[in-house]
């Protein structure tokens, strides 16, 4: 379906089962839901609260997995169907297209990657739901992870976020329980909220991987985290931020939007960390 058009799907599997649950006509293991999460002002050119804005409309993809599960279930009550998210990512309207032969190119900023964050968290969090999901676009289109014309290439702060989370693949979810306030925001008149923390965590032998997303655009957020069950004895933090909301990598300069990692001096069970303002953060523990 288009987004979480959950009466799509309804009909779908209606037709499908003939009405009778799990007795499918033809065998299919994967149904696809696409959505673009769209824009909030342009790729380069948005207020803080269409900061926020975007990134409320990236977070529905949780939502949409959640809704679409629960409609699969009447029919596919043993979930033998699983999510497919083969479509998403941000779509801005056109104007910051590097080649206008280049269908939907578009700058991605940090906002763009706090998107795909925050998103590929949401996707750990339900890998018993979703068996596979990609990207709209490799190269030079939406949400893409590269731009290139010519002689020129560039990665796009996409690339680094999908590099840094790469750890995750592989490994084991680990249940995780985030608390932290809500962040609150005025658009079009209307008052909204979204959660100012995401992450997601995973385990591979002793490495645990941890990420975390801090939309807070101007604040750092203090962080406990507790570790339950193990104790760790080394941790490297990866950070990608900017002091500027809408920093992007271009071909003159590739490396404005880099990720920079540190090692902590911090082991055991509970530790406090900093998150810093608009930031996606990776915690590379060893157990």
């Amino acid at each position: 379906p288009s987004g979480n058009c959950l009466e799509w799907t309804h009909r779908f599997f209606e037709k499908l089962t003939q009405g009778q649950p799990e007795n499918f006509r033809v065998p299919i293991w994967g149904f696809a839901p696409h959505y673009y999460c769209g824009s909030a002002g342009t790729a380069l050119d948005f207020s803080d609260a269409q900061w926020y804005q975007l990134l409320k409309q990236a977070a529905y993809m949780d939502t949409l997995i959640q809704e679409q599960w629960e409609a699969m279930a009447e029919y596919d009550p043993q979930h033998r169907v699983k999510l497919v998210v083969d479509e998403w990512g941000c779509w801005h309207p056109s104007g910051t297209e590097i080649n206008p032969y280049h269908l939907f190119e578009q700058m991605s900023t940090l906002r763009d990657a706090l998107a795909a964050a925050l998103t590929l968290d949401i996707f750990n969090n339900h890998c018993d739901k979703v068996a596979m999901a990609n990207v709209a676009q490799l190269v030079n289109c939406i949400h893409s992870l590269f731009l290139a014309d010519g002689e020129h290439f560039v990665r796009t702060p996409n690339y680094y976020v999908f590099d840094m989370y790469k750890d995750h693949q592989g490994a084991k979810c680990l249940k995780t329980k985030l608390e932290a306030d809500d962040i609150s925001y005025t658009i079009d008149g209307e008052k909204r909220t979204i959660p100012g923390l995401w992450g997601s965590a995973s385990l591979q032998e002793n490495k645990l991987t941890l990420t975390l997303v801090n939309l807070q655009l101007k604040d750092p957020l203090e962080t406990k985290i507790n570790i339950v069950g193990a104790t760790v004895k080394q941790i490297v933090q990866t950070v990608l931020t900017h002091q500027d909301s809408h920093a992007h990598n271009t071909f003159e300069t590739p490396d404005v939007l880099i990720p920079k990692s540190k090692k902590l001096d911090l082991t055991g069970e509970k530790f406090t960390i900093e998150l810093e303002p608009a930031s996606v953060s990776k915690f590379t523990l060893t157990l």
